[in-house]
């Protein structure tokens, strides 16, 4: 194909056909075709092999008198067109290099004057970043075929190496004969807006490995607290209780009944006190989340929250579910945890349901209520919620997973869906 494309005697009929091929298969061709369409097609564009040679003497005059009318369009509207904080461009598509057209702007935003611009044919493709070529390609050789406008942004490679972004709108012109005439287009260097664009998205990619981190650091706290509360303050409590109900017993209670009765209340106290922290700390997290996993993690967890709050939770999980990866377990249960302490704060909702599905990759997650769909307003979030939503789709996009939300006056559901991973 090379050898045809770069023939300088090829119509621009022809060219189009081949540029066409490429356009049709543009998922299967290569780059190294697309950069030949269009190498050939900045021959036609600007080598002298006009096609008026081929045309009707009727033509040659039409095309003749157009040009000339445009021409002084182009000289009545320079002084306005090279006061653009732009390049302006334009090429005839049936004429040689010497009827093209570039503003002196060129220069400016690529260090090349408007002479050694117009003086190769094919500087503009050349100079093209190699990553955007054969996507840039693609969308001129379908502009030229389907006389629909160009509208791009890529990268241009300036003379002094450095990278310029622009944002290009070109568009073809057709003679009264229906043959493309000429080409005409405005290119705007948009290159600090692309960099405030990657600074953004470095500082969002900042931001979201800082929010990974305080959650994995929140929860090893998390874990941390409860263990100690479990293995330190719960054990001292529970010390605590065993010499209360000695005391009890003892002769000296028995003999004054003030004492029995300080020895009792402060017996019920302590007990009160231990059954708190050992509740307090299964809620930091549960010791049968690392040691049995999610499923009777779960399961004590829903039938706690039943018991404190009265509400009724339906809990429906597979069969087959297994232990899942550490991060990936954690991240269901935090996410249940706050799914449900929501339908308690803020839905009034009497019932609630928690069903977990395994697709082939990923892991499923729904929790429901028939509240007033107030929970799941995110306009709200800051004022009602606290951080409940964000932190839930937060730990969803941390693991590569997503979370959908729909509140409406018949209730809430939370949907998250999670990459399946399990333990090797």
């Amino acid at each position: 194909m090379a050898a045809a494309v770069n023939d300088g005697g090829q119509s621009f009929k022809a060219m189009a056909e081949a540029a066409k091929t490429i356009v049709d298969d543009a998922q299967s061709a290569g780059l190294a075709e697309a950069e030949d369409v269009l190498a050939g097609l900045a021959n036609v564009f600007f080598r002298a092999q006009p096609l008026a040679r081929q045309a009707s003497a009727d033509t040659h005059k039409r095309a003749t008198e157009g040009e000339a009318a445009f021409s002084n369009v182009v000289a009545r509207y320079q002084t306005l067109v090279e006061q653009i904080p732009a390049v302006v461009f334009m090429a005839y598509l049936d004429r040689g290099i010497g009827e093209a057209y570039v503003s002196p702007q060129i220069e400016e935003m690529l260090g090349f004057t408007q002479e050694e611009w117009l003086n190769d044919p094919v500087r503009w493709y050349q100079q093209i970043h190699p990553e955007d070529k054969g996507r840039w390609s693609i969308e001129a050789a379908q502009m030229f075929l389907s006389g629909e406008p160009l509208r791009s942004v890529y990268r241009v490679i300036a003379r002094a190496g450095q990278i310029i972004w622009f944002h290009c709108e070109a568009k073809m012109v057709r003679g009264d004969n229906g043959e493309p005439w000429f080409i005409h287009g405005v290119a705007f260097d948009i290159t600090e807006l692309k960099q405030a664009e990657e600074a953004l998205k470095r500082r969002e990619e900042e931001l979201r490995k800082l929010t990974a981190s305080l959650l994995s650091i929140q929860d090893e706290e998390r874990r941390r607290i409860a263990r100690e509360l479990h293995d330190g303050t719960a054990q001292n409590l529970a010390g605590l209780v065993m010499n209360l109900s000695l005391l009890m017993n003892s002769p000296a209670a028995s003999a004054e009944p003030a004492w029995q009765r300080a020895v009792s209340d402060s017996l019920s106290l302590a007990e009160q006190c231990s059954r708190e922290v050992r509740n307090m700390s299964y809620l930091l997290h549960p010791p049968l989340l690392d040691d049995l996993g999610l499923a009777s993690a779960l399961r004590s967890y829903v039938a706690g929250f039943s018991q404190r709050t009265g509400i009724r939770v339906d809990l429906e999980l597979p069969s087959d579910l297994g232990r899942l990866a550490p991060e990936v377990e954690t991240a269901l249960f935090r996410i249940v945890q706050e799914g449900l302490a929501n339908v308690h704060r803020h839905s009034g909702s009497s019932t609630a349901a928690i069903r977990i599905s395994l697709g082939q990759f990923d892991v499923r997650l729904d929790v429901e209520d028939e509240g007033s769909g107030s929970q799941g307003q995110e306009s709200q979030t800051s004022a009602v919620l606290g951080v409940g939503i964000p932190g839930m789709r937060e730990r969803a996009q941390q693991l590569g997973g997503r979370m959908e939300l729909n509140s409406g006056k018949e209730g809430t559901k939370i949907t998250v869906s999670l990459p399946l991973g399990r333990l090797s």
